[in-house]
């Protein structure tokens, strides 16, 4: 507990005392005219926010309600960017109202000291010199471009730390794309090998994560094209060209992640092909040797009723005799299935 309460305090001393001033604030960056970036205390978050050069950043923790209502009576945005940041929805979207550019894109949930590939949301809104993200989970890229700061990186605008954090969403989504990919080379060298049990072949998995992708990747790229192409856009040039390299990449990752589904779905098909012939063959074998057995099992049968008249009863190579006629049924029926094409 005394841990505990010894982190928290360290993390308040480390805003500043910025996180009395605004709760539910996870950190805050006045960034200067090159870029460089100075984080935000208690006694200068409010001239950074009225200030005509440079830019501010915002991040806040959308799950606590005291972040809510500054963000309403303090943020100094346009009312559409004030109402999208406080709607509790979080469907991905993308549009450009009052001059501002308001969103909600996918990231990569953090869990404690390490990044997962559980999807989380990001919202923001960017209006002029300031932009104001949020988030109800902790997001790696945006943990990332906090380390990225705090080693000394220029970001000389709101627009270009958006593209910084979509860059870095779309290179992790490129990496598991190739994980992906470079497990399905795996599968495809194992699946055209007759003797490996297909089975053992599971590109459920795989396919799950790529659709899993292809529905975050393929509804950001929606949103920005559709963007890009509205003649009645209402953007800043430099943030319409952001949007346009943005759209453009996407476009390109969203590809990549549709080939690894149509190759993930091709292989599936092979494979099942493969697990249906090889039952088929099990199956095959297992008639052939029931119909092999059948004759000896009806020759057993016959003389095991204890009845009186039985064939070869009151001989003394009644047991071979039998076993002749049960051998020799076996040998017709293979001979009548080897002429069927049935056995080889």
């Amino acid at each position: 507990m005394a841990e505990t309460k010894a982190a928290a305090r360290g993390a308040v001393e480390a805003l500043g005392g910025l996180a009395e001033t605004l709760p539910g604030l996870v950190f805050g960056y006045a960034f200067d005219e090159e870029g460089r970036a100075t984080p935000l205390t208690k006694a200068n978050v409010e001239a950074a926010l009225i200030a005509r050069d440079g830019w501010v950043w915002l991040h806040f923790n959308l799950a606590d309600g005291r972040a809510r209502d500054w963000i309403e009576r303090n943020a100094r945005l346009p009312e559409a960017a004030t109402d999208h940041l406080l709607e509790t929805d979080d469907h991905l979207r993308l549009s450009a109202e009052d001059d501002a550019l308001i969103g909600v894109f996918a990231d990569f949930r953090r869990e404690l000291a390490r990044g997962t590939q559980d999807i989380a949301h990001l919202k923001f809104a960017l209006a002029g010199r300031t932009l104001v993200t949020g988030r109800r989970q902790s997001l790696q890229s945006i943990e990332d471009v906090r380390r990225a700061l705090g080693r000394g990186e220029h970001i000389e605008s709101g627009e270009a730390l958006l593209e910084w954090i979509f860059d870095h969403f779309a290179d992790q989504v490129t990496l598991m794309n190739r994980e992906l990919a470079e497990r399905l080379e795996v599968i495809e060298d194992r699946v055209v090998d007759d003797t490996v049990d297909p089975e053992d072949l599971r590109v459920g998995p795989i396919r799950r994560t790529a659709l899993r992708l292809n529905r975050q990747v393929g509804a950001l790229r929606i949103h920005f094209t559709a963007l890009v192409d509205n003649p009645e856009r209402d953007l800043p040039d430099d943030v319409f060209a952001m949007t346009e390299r943005v759209a453009l990449r996407l476009t390109s990752i969203g590809r990549d992640i549709e080939a690894i589904q149509e190759r993930a779905r091709i292989i599936q098909e092979e494979a099942t092909a493969k697990s249906a012939d090889h039952m088929n063959r099990q199956l095959s074998t297992l008639s052939a040797l029931t119909a092999l057995f059948l004759p000896a099992t009806l020759v057993t049968g016959l003389f095991g009723m204890n009845t009186k008249g039985l064939p070869f009863d009151a001989h003394d190579q009644g047991f071979w005799l039998a076993a002749f006629v049960a051998l020799a049924g076996s040998g017709a029926v293979y001979l009548i299935l080897r002429r069927l094409g049935i056995m080889k």
